[in-house]
């Protein structure tokens, strides 16, 4: 019996942006331009079936959720006890300004009925309300968000469907921390 065996082919990014149907200005153009789109794909690929369940599919339901994880976190990283209702919500409108407040409050009720968000009450005012980082939610989060971490560029090189080098896809990868603000 033959087998037919599929070679995976590697070409070059110079070969892929060429290939493109996308009329770039120029090769650096296209590299970024598709470095950062694969990121978005891979990052939207990441969303595996993780346990708890109720912290999967809070996040797997939306950029939104996501967002709203990552709020409160970095409210909470700066040393605060919680986040209101209200900075949260100008948080979120930061990154999707057409957010509208009654999914914002939907979607956050959501994260609080799960047990992914606490709600409690301020000891200073107790008109105000705070949402933190449930506890029980640490341990999954970190073991998801490095989960991405550890298979991004697996994700990442699935994303495109020729495939390229590990060397090119370094480069793309290097790519998108090139064009930060961190530079020395």
């Amino acid at each position: 019996m033959n087998k037919v065996v599929k070679i995976k082919k590697e070409r070059s990014l110079e070969a892929a942006i060429e290939k493109s149907s996308i009329n770039f200005k120029s090769i650096d153009q296209g590299i970024d331009v598709l470095a950062f789109s694969a990121a978005i794909r891979a990052l939207g690929l990441s969303n595996r079936d993780l346990q708890p369940k109720k912290l999967s599919n809070y996040i797997r339901s939306g950029y939104l959720q996501v967002q709203l994880i990552c709020s409160i976190v970095l409210f909470q990283m700066r040393g605060d006890p919680g986040v209101s209702r209200d900075e949260l919500y100008d948080s979120i409108c930061e990154v999707f300004p057409m957010t509208t407040y009654s999914n914002f409050r939907k979607i956050l009720r959501l994260g609080v009925d799960n047990e992914i968000f606490v709600r409690s009450r301020s000891e200073d005012d107790s008109r105000r309300t705070y949402y933190s980082l449930s506890d029980a939610m640490l341990e999954p989060l970190c073991a998801y968000f490095l989960s991405i971490l550890g298979d991004f560029g697996n994700l990442y090189s699935k994303v495109l469907e020729e495939g390229i080098s590990d060397e090119d896809m370094l480069k793309l990868i290097s790519r998108i921390a090139d064009h930060t603000e961190l530079k020395k």
